[in-house]
């Protein structure tokens, strides 16, 4: 799939509900994220509910059955409404880190993790992937001795920099995508009801909508220009 305008898809990074939230946070959370962002990295939520009142490590062992390639994800809880602050997970402490003392040790694998303002957690990712900080680093400055307790509250790093703030009013465009042949479904026109109606309408395909952040509610669909080769454009909402 191939976004208008945009030769190379941005990254995503994941982020799952630990409990159910209103689509009104959900959109807030995306807001400010998206604010700071900078079009380098995009959020992706997902309401699973078998996540819900999971601890880190029980979801990143989940996620891990579904996939062995996890990367770092954030985790989103009801406690967001209040602190504008969610979770940075990222690997498994390794003996050699519970060794030096850098992690209070456990009879359990323990996770890394962090707590984040909204806004700082895409500088975070940038940082962490191109190796200009480590979340080990950042955590120094959120709790205030080591070895460190990861289940312990936390300072959330970024909060002086991004004191929490009221929800604005806002509006994110869609995304207009152009999706390859096998990518797309579509469906009877009735599905939609708009002005003048449709004979076909179309959407992405759900694992293909989750994998670029966006949903996949139907849409008034048209062929590219150039050519045709199976492929369909049409517009997106973000999740």
């Amino acid at each position: 799939m191939r976004f208008f305008g945009q030769d190379t898809p941005t990254p995503i990074l994941q982020g799952y509900l630990t409990s159910p939230l209103p689509a009104n946070t959900i959109e807030k959370v995306q807001f400010d994220f998206a604010s700071t962002a900078d079009e380098q990295v995009r959020l992706a939520i997902h309401d699973d509910a078998e996540f819900y009142g999971k601890t880190a490590e029980e979801i990143r062992r989940a996620l891990e059955a579904r996939n062995p390639a996890v990367e770092d994800f954030l985790l989103v809880g009801e406690d967001v409404v209040e602190t504008d602050a969610v979770w940075y997970v990222g690997e498994w402490v390794t003996d050699e880190e519970f060794e030096n003392e850098m992690v209070q040790r456990s009879d359990q694998p323990v996770v890394w993790r962090m707590r984040v303002m909204v806004k700082a957690a895409p500088s975070r990712w940038i940082d962490y992937s191109i190796a200009n900080s480590s979340i080990q680093e950042d955590i120094d400055s959120t709790v205030d001795t080591w070895p460190c307790d990861l289940n312990a509250p936390a300072r959330a790093f970024g909060q002086d920099e991004f004191p929490r703030q009221s929800e604005p009013d806002r509006w994110r465009p869609p995304a207009y995508v152009i999706a390859d042949p096998g990518e797309w479904e579509e469906g009877p026109g009735n599905l939609m009801d708009v002005d003048p109606p449709q004979e076909r309408v179309y959407r992405l395909k759900k694992e293909v909508a989750e994998q670029y952040g966006l949903r996949n509610d139907w849409a008034i669909g048209w062929r590219p220009e150039a050519g045709d080769d199976g492929s369909m454009c049409f517009a997106q909402s973000y999740l």
